[in-house]
């Protein structure tokens, strides 16, 4: 049992290191209105507080080229969005066959090798005057390297969504219906990071059936709103469990609403520019019953629904400058999954293996984020994630099981940065450690290491 969860653990952390994350930056809206990308982004693919407001207003600047009907014919809204380079990375504490010399079976691999991290095809605009998508595509590609790709049958329709701006007049009555991700205290579809990405939005407790992961991308309804300059902003989104194929007999399935509420502050100061609080959680329910057919379970007659949810809290301080500043984020979140969507090791839910009843999972986590943009060339960035978890939900895992530490620094030099394109020079390296069960004393945890030198860019 011990080798098995080792195992697990091992291939989590490689997951947490290894992570594809996509980065959404659309030079298209540059070229549409004739500015440099970084009119929107502190860097690209992060947004400033511009483009902040610039996509709640359902991408408009409120200027004579936002209808399709003002638009040059000529134009299209499509962007692609890519890294090549070398990636290294070691993992430790793999299991092997036992030999004499290495009787626990434990050995340190080792890959080193040039590829892509795949593509992203985006687009997005408006299609009236209060009527705006976006439509993210990554398709399958074989072959690759960094050993991150999808098959080529993992082609994925990542996002898609069409949103209606200012309803009754107003910019704090807004919706989006489709395919997206919830409202982030930090968006993970926008961050620097190429290798690992904020593990606390796909955390689930040991045993735990909850697969709702705010940073994955699920089908849902968002009402948001925000003060003309988006200083003031809030997000509810009802959505679909995330990561579920059984789904309950409701009118939304397996149903879960995730809000955030935070407010931007520009001091006017010089050494503190901005300060940004926020407050976010989730609350949502699953079956634990369900009607069977030859003794498995049918999807869509799930009912006895059970409950879990989530909450977090935010800060984030610009300093010296809110054009080229130096950023620090840090993001706490806890999670509580209710007992009955525990299992022990025998798989069976709400109880453990000796037969006695599971209790309330919970866990807490986050994560604290430096960033620096001395100028438009240059970025520098460094993360640090912990999750700890307070209570196992069941007996048969360790206190300490699953818990998560992970660092990665970067600097990226950007040597184009246009309405037409953007291209960045891109070292990056990262940590990445989950703990286990059933590993020699004094053995451990698991470690994984990447290292990537790369060429970012979009077009």
């Amino acid at each position: 049992m011990g080798r098995r969860f080792t195992l697990v653990a091992v291939l989590l952390a490689v997951g947490a290191i290894l992570l594809p994350t996509s980065a959404h930056a659309i030079p298209a809206f540059a070229r549409k209105y004739g500015v440099a990308c970084s009119a929107c982004h502190t860097n690209w693919p992060r947004l400033n507080q511009f483009g902040v407001n610039f996509r709640d207003n359902g991408f408009r600047m409120n200027r004579e080229r936002d209808n399709p009907v003002t638009q040059n014919g000529a134009y299209w809204p499509i962007a692609f969005r890519t890294t090549v380079g070398f990636q290294y990375t070691n993992q430790t504490l793999v299991p092997v066959d036992p030999t004499p010399s290495n009787p626990n079976g434990l050995a340190t691999t080792e890959t080193g090798t040039f590829g892509f991290t795949g593509l992203d095809i985006l687009t997005a605009g408006t299609l009236g005057e209060q009527i705006n998508f976006l439509v993210v595509f990554t398709p399958g590609l074989a072959s690759s390297g960094f050993f991150t790709a999808p098959s080529l049958d993992g082609s994925d329709l990542e996002s898609a969504w069409i949103g209606f701006t200012r309803l009754f007049g107003t910019p704090y009555a807004n919706i989006r219906v489709g395919k997206m991700a919830p409202d982030l205290p930090v968006d993970e579809h926008r961050i620097y990071f190429l290798t690992v990405g904020y593990q606390v939005y796909h955390f689930q407790a040991m045993g735990s059936a909850v697969t709702f992961a705010p940073g994955d991308n699920t089908g849902g309804l968002e009402f948001y709103g925000h003060d003309e300059l988006s200083n003031l902003r809030y997000s509810i989104l009802l959505n679909n469990e995330s990561g579920q194929s059984l789904w309950s007999a409701n009118v939304v399935s397996n149903p879960n609403v995730w809000a955030h509420l935070e407010y931007f502050w520009l001091t006017g100061g010089d050494f503190l520019a901005s300060i940004q609080p926020g407050i976010f959680g989730a609350v949502g329910w699953q079956p634990t019953k369900f009607l069977t057919a030859g003794g498995a379970p049918v999807s869509g007659t799930g009912y006895s629904l059970a409950n879990y949810y989530r909450i977090g809290g935010e800060l984030h301080f610009q300093f010296l400058s809110a054009v080229n500043p130096l950023t620090l984020d840090g993001v706490v979140y806890y999670g509580n999954d209710s007992a009955a969507l525990i299992s022990g090791t025998t798989g069976v839910p709400g109880q453990n293996a000796n037969g006695t009843p599971t209790v309330n999972a919970s866990w807490f986590g986050g994560f604290a984020e430096l960033s620096y943009t001395p100028s438009p060339e240059w970025t520098f960035a460094f993360k640090y994630e912990r999750i700890v978890t307070l209570q196992q939900g069941s007996l048969d895992y360790s206190h300490a099981e699953g818990s998560f530490d992970s660092w990665v620094a970067l600097v990226r030099y950007y040597v184009a940065l246009s309405s037409r394109a953007g291209v960045a020079l891109h070292a990056e390296f990262s940590q990445a450690a989950t703990t286990v069960a059933g590993l020699p004393s004094g053995v451990g945890p698991p470690l994984g290491s990447t290292l990537l030198l790369a060429v970012d860019f979009a077009y």
